[in-house]
């Protein structure tokens, strides 16, 4: 039996006032300050103070002749800074540790696990004394308005905010010894509009109907990077084809890799057996950041049942599968067939390089032929390993994220009973995917749990549960 022994231990100081003043009661205003120090950082860079300031206008009490139409109507603005310090415990400094191993004594004997240690480093990160902590400054802008006794109800919010100094694990050239190095990065902008909408359809006795969507739009753009650098590598799959970069100018975390090489007027180019020809250097092929996310509810019941279901979208963003070029590089991948003895042929037109003329550029020749079976297994395979954009998908999915079904227990039939009230109800989780744009695997699957967002390589689909709710008032 193996036993193991591990520490952290980190907190955060802090110092926080705020202050509320209000007029006729339409009017309110709120200002905080705080300062914080964090014992992740050093010393000498581990303290920031951030302030807010925050309105809200309720007009529909202002208004003498209020319409009938309008229950409630606010308005509301802020404008807020927070830091934060997102870096694990002994990050900033060089530290050891104890690495348990079985050890030979000088009389021959083996000495028992953990008996004898070994210092390790950082696990492969260097550490990086002058971090400091990110700060983010925020403008919001909010609209909340019920309508028709409350049976539609309306909340808008605008948002701007620009984040520096966040705080990153940067990969680097494994040939310093180490993987990676924690940085702060420059300056990234994020803007959006987020929407709430809430509706009453049936409010009878009997029956009611209760409905919701939320949907959520959000852009960016990463401003600048560490000084001197435009490109910072985030995550990469096994495939080892792609990486998720920060680029100045693009979107936080697009997906790059390398494609086929085209000539200068865009036709592909192909090697005399047909396999593609890799691109000289990595291209944005992606961005597995959703052009906007939500989810619809909607809420029923009858006498003493109740019924929800949850339905959960997301529309737009990139999805690279490794799951899938493997698949094609094994021939386990339906496209794979093409090509095969007794399938459809593959064909393939373009170019191939004849050569070179006499200034050194090259010479193309047209292609336009079907591949052998040998060939097509070397094309599908190739493909694999020099054309990523190939396995780019679009990552929109719906899925029916919750169901339930339940019944009340009628006052009459609990009298006798210490029981107030009581609920039984079934409850589904994860049941069903709608619709998507990949095969063979759930668009919600990701390698890491960051913010590396668009990869995929042989992930794990989320698990459909079942289960019943036994809830009970005394």
């Amino acid at each position: 039996r193996n036993f193991g022994y591990g520490y952290e231990g980190w907190g955060i100081n802090s110092v926080f006032g705020s202050a509320e003043f209000s007029y006729n009661n339409v009017l309110f205003l709120t200002v905080t300050g705080r300062n914080d120090w964090f014992s992740v950082l050093d010393p000498d860079n581990n303290s920031i103070f951030y302030p807010s300031l925050g309105g809200s206008f309720v007009f529909s009490d202002a208004m003498d002749n209020l319409p009938t139409w309008l229950d409630f109507g606010k308005l509301r603005a802020s404008w807020a800074q927070v830091g934060s310090a997102t870096v694990a415990p002994y990050q900033v400094n060089n530290v050891y540790s104890l690495l348990g191993a079985p050890a030979i004594n000088f009389d021959g004997n083996q000495v028992p696990m953990g008996t004898f240690a070994t210092a390790q480093g950082n696990a492969g990160t260097i550490p990086n004394i002058g971090l400091v902590p990110l700060i983010s400054t925020e403008t919001e802008l909010g609209l909340d308005v019920r309508l028709f006794q409350n049976r539609l109800g309306i909340d808008v919010t605008y948002y701007h905010q620009r984040s520096t100094q966040d705080q990153l694990n940067a990969q680097i050239s494994r040939a310093s010894g180490f993987g990676s190095t924690l940085v702060n990065v420059g300056e990234m902008e994020n803007r959006g509009i987020e929407v709430l909408l809430t509706g009453s359809p049936i409010t009878g006795r009997a029956v009611k109907w209760d409905v919701s969507l939320n949907f959520a739009r959000n852009r960016n753009e990463v401003i600048s990077l560490i000084e001197g650098n435009d490109l910072l590598n985030v995550e990469q799959p096994r495939t080892q084809t792609v990486f998720v970069q920060h680029r100045t100018g693009h979107p936080f975390g697009v997906i790059a890799g390398w494609v086929q090489a085209r000539t200068p007027d865009g036709r592909l180019i192909f090697e005399e057996n047909g396999a593609p020809v890799q691109s000289e250097s990595m291209e944005v092929i992606g961005n597995g950041v959703p052009d906007f996310t939500g989810g619809l509810n909607n809420s029923f019941s009858f006498k003493g049942f109740t019924m929800s279901a949850l339905v959960d979208f997301r529309v737009g963003g990139d999805l690279y599968s490794g799951t899938n070029l493997r698949l094609t590089q094994w021939g386990l991948h339906e496209q794979s067939l093409q090509g095969r003895e007794g399938e459809d042929p593959l064909r393939v037109s373009g170019v191939v390089q004849a050569g070179e003329d006499a200034d050194g550029n090259p010479v193309y020749e047209d292609m336009d032929r079907e591949l052998t079976p040998g060939e097509a297994q070397n094309y599908w395979n190739q493909m694999g390993n020099r054309v990523q954009d190939h396995f780019i998908y679009d990552g929109s999915f719906a899925k029916l994220r919750q169901f339930t079904f339940g019944y009340n227990f009628p006052a009459t039939l609990l009298e006798r009973t210490p029981f107030q009230t009581l609920n039984l109800s079934f409850v589904g989780r994860n049941l069903s995917i709608l619709w998507k744009n990949v095969e063979n695997i759930d668009p919600e699957a990701n390698y890491t749990a960051g913010n590396a967002q668009g990869l995929d390589y042989f992930g794990m689909p989320q698990t459909r549960t079942f289960g019943f709710n036994l809830r009970a008032t005394f």
